[in-house]
């Protein structure tokens, strides 16, 4: 039996760049999938696939998922328990990460639902913006 060549790379993700993971943006024009190769990009496309996964939608996994979607429908507007559920999931599913703050906006007149997330890896820090829309709703 063959064996596969184990490649690791450092937390600082130095030295030459090889893919580590496929990004969740697929559409670039050239390539379907695009690979990420550094932690910071895996880790930022790790998290967008979690958060903007509804509950239910991944096979064998039916606890994986943000379930922002079903927020949009929610009438309780202080979303504190959803960013509380959202900071324990995701330290599960991602736990190389430091949530630093969640703040979730529901702009109601808009049917929006705007997340912002603020975290480090490796000591890097980062920032994810999400907006949940009804649109994307109908355009699926």
């Amino acid at each position: 039996m063959l064996k596969r060549q184990t490649y690791r790379l450092n937390p600082q993700d130095v030295g030459q760049p090889r893919g580590i993971g496929i990004n969740i943006l697929f559409n670039n024009g050239n390539n379907i999938f695009n690979t990420t190769t550094t932690t910071k990009e895996q880790v930022k496309s790790n998290l967008i696939n979690y958060i903007l996964t509804n509950k239910g939608e991944r096979m064998f996994d039916p606890t994986f998922g943000g379930d922002l979607r079903a927020s949009l429908f929610d009438p309780d507007s202080s979303f504190d328990n959803i960013t509380a559920r959202l900071e324990t999931e995701i330290y599960a599913y991602v736990p190389n990460i430091i949530i630093k703050n969640i703040i979730i906006n529901k702009l109601s007149d808009q049917n929006l639902i705007n997340l912002i997330l603020d975290y480090s890896i490796n000591n890097q820090n980062d920032n994810l913006v999400i907006n949940v829309s009804t649109k994307d709703l109908i355009n699926q």
